[in-house]
This record gives C-alpha cells, structure tokens and sequence, in this order.
C-alpha cells in the first residue's frame, strides 16, 4: 500500500514537545491465576518513549494497560 507522507503529521511529546521516540517495553505481570497457563508469566508491552524526556506520550499506551495509570 502506498501512502502519501506528505499527509502525515508529526507527533510530539505531551510533556517536552520533542518530536524523537525511541521504542521500549512496559512490563505486566500476569498472576498466575489468571494466566492460560496456571503460573505467574511477564508480557512485554512495546510503545514509545521520548528520548528527551522519557516521557510516554497517553496515545502511545494500549487500553489494556493505559486503566492502570502508568507514571511517566
């Protein structure tokens, strides 16, 4: 699929308004009595960071974890 980039616009961090993201990983503990497979398991949950400020813009955290009001 091609995509016109001239359409697109550039994100910029809520906090500093850097417009650089590096990618990282929120990681969730899933207790083991909720986990498929009946033990404690860790999910990795990629997203963006700016690299000024480390901040974790709100658009750039799923749902699922975005309820549990992540400091950044």
């Amino acid at each position: 699929m091609k995509m016109n980039m001239e359409l697109a616009t550039d994100l910029e961090c809520e906090k500093c308004k850097s417009r650089v993201f590096s990618s990282c990983f929120l990681i969730k503990k899933i207790p083991a009595l909720v986990s498929p497979t009946g033990k404690d398991t860790i999910v990795p949950v990629e997203t963006f960071a700016c690299i000024s400020c480390d901040h974790i813009n709100k658009e750039f955290i799923p749902n699922i974890v975005a309820e549990q009001k992540i400091k950044t």
